[in-house]
């Protein structure tokens, strides 16, 4: 195990290398130059270096294998984090205030009641007129105690007779170990219980017998969920059932969620959103009308009577022989389940199945026999691991990222296997893993514990959380890069496995970052409440174990532990606050005065009611140091959201996807200058709502923009939107007449788009005029989809001659009336689908350009080069179309053309095997051989 000093050490030195980045920016030294603070300035960097190479020691030292003995200086090397921490927040603040004054000078200069009311908006909350010394009286103090403790904990580091380590790690070189490169596990090893159970559940489903539950019980991490997929997607099993149905558990048996679940999952299902559980038994009783194979995966509850209300209509459904598969780690769980039927124990691997499984995870080859040096060590850790598969993926993945001998002693060595009390057994294993993390992907990871047990993480929105909390850093990539990079790290040596769009911890990973957290992060739910530690960072509430939504009666016992938080210090410097679920007014009350106590609060999520929205909302307006906003609100009543939040000047997320009803938003976002994501209900046309949008220079989600005829509305508000990826839809181009506002649009300067729409309103304007603004709308040349929607001009040059968008999947033209040259499907090669609608001036279709070559055995050959991916187009409303030619239409295999009453000739089609869906439709110029 690492000691507490080097745990201490690390989280110290990752806090003070973030302050003295941020002391590198220029903006910041220009900053606090113009307040005359260079003097200080210079102090704090030399005080923070100083803190740095002494906390530099200790990894160096514990890499030389000599251990500190001095544990008190954790005490120290803690204080010396809280003191970078505090001096992070208040620079955080001051630039807080550096913001305002500049978004206050944005603002435009106008006496109209627009201009005013914006303007207003910037002064809100905070009364400081400018940034001054009295400011940061903190700050001098702040650095004398850095200074005193960094020469205290040298003092000691030197009686540890590490100084000589100190000048070490000043020339550190990269290691160059062998290691294992790009692996991932493909093979499956199976398990002969699977062949037990296919039988079972497939003689059952050949014979009238009623529901048939069988129970694969097992110990966390021994392959059972692996084993219930195994039987799911096994070929014999789906010849036997119609309906296969995969729910997710867990710690949560709700039998409403659990009956939604399996509903959602029937083929041709249409049920009312209702909560009403009678309701939905009505529709499984009603659609559950084939063959059905469930698997309920990871279950925990033993209430019989709950178990029964769930099965109760899956036992009334006309047909026989259906079954379910539960997988629980509880014998009791398993008795209550089947009553009747025996139960699966599965135990660990076999042990000659299990060393090729783990051979398997180190070198990606089950029948390796490398070094036998290694293959010992290796077949000693396979020992500790008991047969199972989890300890056997995470150990792997430590072992073969660093293909040395000392390394892998220094493993099967460590005290972790000491520790047998642990969680399944298997827990040193893991922590093991966890503890040969960096210490920032340590810091990631752990984060995770502030989440329930099977949360299924959306990683990009986890990631918006790491950047929003200062826990991602790269110089040379975008943070969005980086946090990505280490999310797959982490997922490359099994702290997270994929769930189809999701990504989950298992349980038993969960448990090790709750205890490897337990003095940052603080979990309140339905169990036991840990304890509060003073340094905790991160609190989560989930009510969804408690308060039922149907009938949501008041918890004292939840309502006692929100008074442990309450009245805790730990609110004065907590960084992340949830709240996540419904409540009722008791609870409210006790929270809001949580939220009165919050000062440098930087992630917030929280699900408001209906009778406390306005009250959350009033107290969101103070956190200044805020970075993520998510705000969810589920109610008929409207709700808009206040003007005061844009006032939060350091927001780069702000997820208002789930707020009900809402129409509009706050006139004043466009102050919000560090936005980087702002994700809204719908579509995503509340964007087009933005006032002088172009402010948020940092923004990358943006889906619609509206071109108007007004201040702060012009198309040339895109100049500088240069991160905007994804999609954009651009409406109301009539409004953009003049060609220079167009271009300085810069469309082609906006990498990071996947799909363009752009389009014209009803409003008259010259033909001549449009093709001026198409002509300086092009794209980037990797564009994946473009939409163009009432252009009346003819084809621009950039579809024409001067074509590069050879990148394109999907093209849709609409209404493009005078246009008769379409783009060169030759230079298109990954063209999926294509869309012509209402054409009118369209006279041919011509995809074959392999055909007609004087030279046959030259066409065929240009034919396979060129062959196009192309498999889905639709034709409609073309009224001068008079042919169309799909020789080169090799992959089509689905093909609709309605409309078209001047179309005489069609030709090129593929066989009427490949072609699965063919319309033709309104066509009467066409001779009936050809449909």
């Amino acid at each position: 195990m690492f000691d507490p000093i080097s745990l201490a050490s690390a989280a110290a030195t990752w806090v003070v290398k973030k302050l003295l980045d941020r002391l590198s920016s220029a903006a910041i030294n220009a900053l606090l130059s113009s307040e005359g603070l260079e003097k200080e300035v210079a102090h704090l960097r030399d005080a923070l270096r100083r803190a740095n190479l002494v906390l530099g020691a200790v990894p160096a030292g514990a890499a030389a294998g000599i251990r500190i003995g001095n544990q008190q200086l954790v005490v120290q090397i803690n204080q010396m984090q809280r003191l970078a921490a505090d001096l992070a927040k208040h620079l955080d603040e001051l630039e807080y205030y550096e913001i305002k004054e500049k978004v206050k000078k944005m603002s435009p200069k106008s006496s109209n009641q627009f201009a005013c009311k914006v303007k207003s908006i910037t002064q809100v909350g905070q009364s400081k007129p400018k940034i001054n010394k009295s400011d940061i009286p903190h700050i001098k103090d702040a650095v004398d105690n850095l200074h005193k403790i960094s020469e205290d904990v040298h003092n000691a580091l030197l009686l540890e007779k590490l100084d000589g380590i100190n000048r070490s790690t000043q020339n550190t070189s990269t290691d160059t170990r062998e290691a294992v490169e790009n692996f991932t596990e493909a093979k499956v090893f199976s398990r002969e219980e699977k062949n037990e159970i296919v039988d079972l559940i497939c003689h059952h489903a050949s014979s009238d017998q009623e529901l048939f539950v069988l129970p694969i019980v097992g110990d966390g991490g021994i392959g059972k969920t692996t084993l219930a997929r195994l039987v799911y997607h096994d070929p014999q099993v789906k010849g036997k059932f119609d309906i296969m149905i995969w729910i997710y558990v867990s710690a949560n048996f709700d039998e409403v969620k659990l009956t939604q679940g399996i509903l959602e999952q029937i083929p041709d299902c249409e049920y009312k959103n209702t909560k009403n559980l009678t309701v939905l038994q009505r529709c499984i009783k009603k659609y559950l009308t084939k063959r059905f194979l469930l698997v309920l995966d990871d279950m925990w509850e033993e209430s019989e009577g709950r178990w029964d209300k769930l099965l109760a209509p899956l036992r009334c459904t006309q047909v026989k022989g259906n079954a379910i598969l539960v997988t629980t780690r509880k014998l009791s769980v398993a008795i209550i389940t089947s009553k009747k039927e025996a139960h699966i124990n599965l135990d660990g691997m076999k042990e000659d199945v299990f060393w090729r499984f783990f051979k398997q995870c180190i070198f990606g080859d089950e029948n390796y026999r490398g070094q036998k040096k290694l293959m010992r060590i290796a077949k000693e850790i396979a020992t500790k691991l008991k047969g199972n598969p989890l300890a056997a993926k995470s150990v792997g993945t430590l072992l073969r990222r660093n293909i040395d001998e000392i390394h892998w002693r220094k493993i099967s060595d460590s005290d972790e296997w000491k520790l047998e009390n642990g969680i399944d057994g298997i827990v040193p294993a893991l922590m093991l893993s966890y503890n040969h993390l960096s210490y920032h992907l340590q810091l990631l990871f752990s984060y995770c514990a502030l989440f329930p047990k099977g949360y299924k993480f959306d990683k990009d929105q986890l990631i918006r959380m790491w950047i929003a909390l200062g826990f991602v850093m790269d110089e040379r990539k975008k943070l969005e890069d980086a946090g990505s990079d280490s999310f797959d790290d982490l997922v490359d040596r099994s702290f997270f496995q994929k769930d189809e769009h999701y990504f989950v911890v298992h349980d038993l990973i969960h448990d090790v970052a709750r205890e490897v957290s337990l003095h940052e992060c603080l979990t309140v739910d339905g169990s036991d409440l840990q304890k509060a530690f003073p340094s905790v960072r991160h609190v989560g509430i989930w009510t969804e174990l408690v308060y039922n939504e149907q009938n949501i009666e008041r918890s004292i016992t939840f309502e006692e532990k929100l008074d442990q938080i309450q009245n805790n210090v730990i609110l004065t410097s907590l960084e992340s606050l949830m709240l996540v679920g419904v409540y009722d007014e008791n609870f409210s009350t006790k929270f809001v005065k949580i939220l009165d106590q919050l000062r440098y609060i930087r992630v917030l999520k929280i699900s408001a009611m209906p009778f406390n929205a306005e009250l959350l909302l009033s107290s969101v307006k103070k956190f200044i140091h805020l970075r993520y906003l998510e705000l969810r609100f589920d109610s008929d009543l409207h709700k808009p959201l206040p003007d005061a939040i844009c006032k939060l000047y350091h927001l780069q997320v702000l997820d208002v996807r789930h707020w009900r009803g809402l129409d509009d938003l706050p006139k004043g976002m466009s102050n919000l200058v560090n936005l980087r994501c702002l994700f809204v209900p719908g579509s995503g046309s509340l964007h087009s709502n933005i006032y002088r949008v172009g402010q948020l220079k940092f923004l990358q989600e943006l889906k619609e923009f509206r071109v108007r005829q007004e201040n702060g509305f012009e198309i040339s508000q895109l100049e500088n939107l240069n991160e905007i990826r994804g999609s954009l839809s651009i409406f109301d181009l009539e409004n953009a007449t003049k060609k220079e506002e167009a271009y300085r649009a810069r469309i082609k300067d906006k990498k990071h788009l996947r799909k363009l729409s752009l389009s014209w309103g009803t409003a008259s304007i010259s033909p001549a005029v449009q093709k001026e603004i198409m002509e300086v709308l092009k794209p980037h040349d990797y564009l994946d989809q473009l939409c163009v929607l009432n252009y009346a001009a003819a084809t621009p040059s950039w579809l024409r001659e001067k074509f590069s968008l050879s990148n394109l999947e999907s093209l849709h033209l609409q209404n493009c009336a005078a246009m008769q040259i379409l783009p060169p499907f030759e230079e298109m090669p990954f063209l999926k689908t294509l869309s012509l609608v209402g054409m009118s001036s369209l006279k041919d279709v011509r995809i074959d350009f392999g055909c007609g070559s004087a030279n046959k055995d030259t066409a065929s050959q240009s034919s396979e080069e060129d062959e196009l991916e192309l498999s889905e187009i639709e034709i409609s409303k073309c009224s001068a179309l008079k042919s169309i030619r799909l020789h080169s239409c090799k992959a089509l295999t689905k093909l609709s053309i309605n409309n078209c009453e001047a179309l005489a000739f069609l030709e090129g089609l593929p066989s009427p095997d490949q072609l699965k869906h063919y319309v033709v439709h309104g066509c009467p110029q066409l001779p009936p051989g050809s449909i």
